[in-house]
């Protein structure tokens, strides 16, 4: 059921603009509380006050959901200035980046008089992050290897054993990828947990611990005689969990062939379809690592049950290279995955303007529509922040043919894709693809009506009335442009006149 005004459905668009507003009542210059490099400076409490006096917000939280509190912990600020950004009004259970509050970056840095400090002041220890994990999970997952900050998070309530993550996974098996040692998992031993534990899908130790890839770690847990066979439930071995690596990492070759020698098929695949290459495809780009696959016998045209193949995870972030190799190797350049998703689209979205125009080259089809018909032009600006390479790939369609008047299945055109990213110069680039400024969606907006709900100035709005934006144009509730201003907080709040637009 639709509401009387529009306003509502940028309501989230507006309070992500909320860290513009702040900059922009002090003076428009970026706030500093938002700069890790000034917490690293361990500034005075009356540095501090000085910069709220300025105007400049102590409690905003950034896209990604940190703020000023959580940078001050991350660069190992004392006791009395984290307490004294909680009582500048940051909730001590604040829930910050996927769900954390402070207590959790306190611990995952091992940072116990900071923790002591917060659960004087009321954190609680027993509440989960938006991936399931527990305080004493999210510590282990961090890489913490010291007792004392276990011991006292088992002081403050922490239940090992009870305590699982998503997958059913406890803070033994969150910490094996991580630890150097296995003094870290003996200790939890010691706290009455087993070696036998298994997650939700079958997974015991030594699976998940040759993610981390640390040689020294497996044959450590060989020498005390954990199962190293395959999963029967998933069809998993160490060596495909030794494939995904880490966040953002890789392991080498010498980690496969370590666990090839204890037996282990290098040519596996899940019951869900994915194979090593899937796995390292997403962020190595050591080439002899996938010839060593590809040698034993790995498909790099399998599809998994999502119908990705090698070549579209690598197509999200990896480099040219990577794309160059497996792009000789694939099939069918034009593969599209249950999502309509193909290279392109991934690589319009993620990558490069140099990978674009390189499978450009090879054949990908520029014509392509995911599922939903949404075209090329809708992966441009479907990424976060702003949008990479920009203008290089801008041309590689162009001479491709592309068509940047089509619009999407919404009727959203071109215009419309910009505005969301509240960015004037992106927007200035859009007024040559030649598309109607006019132009409603399908909610009956054009460009005009969207920039005066969602605007922390007037620029845009004039921008686009002086590039023949209607100022009379209706939404389907009967609102112009003049009236969706009016009830925008930030226009407001700015003291920005709006005589231009009546």
């Amino acid at each position: 059921m639709k509401t009387r005004t529009i306003k509502s459905v940028f309501l989230g668009m507006i309070t992500a603009l909320t860290t513009t507003f702040a900059s922009a009542q002090a003076g428009g210059s970026e706030n500093p509380f938002m700069d890790r490099d000034y917490w690293a400076s361990h500034p005075s409490i009356a540095d501090i006050d000085a910069k709220i006096a300025e105007g400049y917000s102590i409690t905003e939280a950034n896209r990604g959901g940190f703020d000023p509190t959580t940078f001050a912990i991350f660069g190992g600020n004392p006791v009395a200035t984290i307490d004294h950004l909680i009582e500048k009004g940051n909730d001590v259970n604040k829930r910050t980046h996927d769900s954390r509050t402070y207590i959790f970056w306190a611990a995952s840095r091992g940072d116990l008089d900071v923790m002591k400090h917060l659960v004087k002041k009321g954190a609680k220890t027993d509440l989960k992050d938006s991936h399931g994990y527990s305080l004493t999970q999210f510590t282990a997952a961090g890489g913490q290897t010291d007792p004392k900050i276990y011991d006292f998070l088992i002081e403050n309530g922490a239940d090992l054993k009870n305590e699982k993550d998503h997958d059913g996974r406890n803070v033994l098996l969150v910490a094996a990828p991580r630890v150097k040692n296995l003094d870290l998992i003996d200790y939890f031993i010691s706290k009455g947990l087993s070696l036998d534990a298994t997650d939700d899908h079958g997974n015991g130790i030594f699976n998940i611990a040759a993610q981390g890839g640390n040689i020294d770690v497996l044959k450590a847990l060989v020498a005390k005689g954990v199962s190293i066979e395959k999963n029967a439930k998933t069809n998993e071995n160490a060596i495909l969990f030794a494939s995904r690596g880490g966040r953002g990492s890789s392991n080498g070759i010498e980690v496969f062939e370590y666990l090839e020698e204890l037996g282990l098929n290098a040519n596996i695949t899940s019951k869900d379809g994915t194979n090593p290459l899937h796995n390292v495809s997403r962020s190595s780009d050591n080439l002899a690592i996938y010839d060593y696959f590809i040698d034993k016998g790995v498909n790099p045209n399998a599809t998994d049950k999502e119908g990705n193949t090698p070549l579209l995870n690598a197509a999200m972030r990896n480099k040219l290279e990577v794309i160059e190799y497996l792009a000789q190797k694939t099939d069918n350049i034009n593969h599209t995955n249950k999502e309509g998703h193909s290279v392109l689209t991934l690589a319009i979205q993620n990558n490069s303007g140099e990978v674009v125009n390189y499978l450009i080259s090879q054949g990908a089809k520029t014509d392509v529509l995911d599922k939903n018909g949404n075209n090329l032009a809708y992966y441009l600006f479907a990424t976060r922040g702003n949008p990479r390479d920009f203008d290089e790939k801008v041309e590689a369609l162009r001479k491709a043919g592309f068509d940047f008047k089509k619009r999407q299945p919404d009727d959203s055109t071109i215009w419309h894709l910009a505005i969301a990213k509240n960015n004037l110069e992106l927007l200035k680039k859009v007024e040559s693809f030649g598309a109607n400024i006019n132009a409603k969606d399908d909610q009956g907006n054009t460009v005009l009506h969207y920039a005066a709900m969602k605007s922390s100035n007037t620029d845009t709005l004039k921008y686009l009335i002086a590039n023949g934006a209607d100022t009379k144009a209706t939404t389907e509730f009967g609102e112009t442009a003049y009236d969706l201003a009016q009830e925008n907080e930030l226009l407001g709040q700015n003291n920005m006149s709006l005589a231009f637009l009546n």
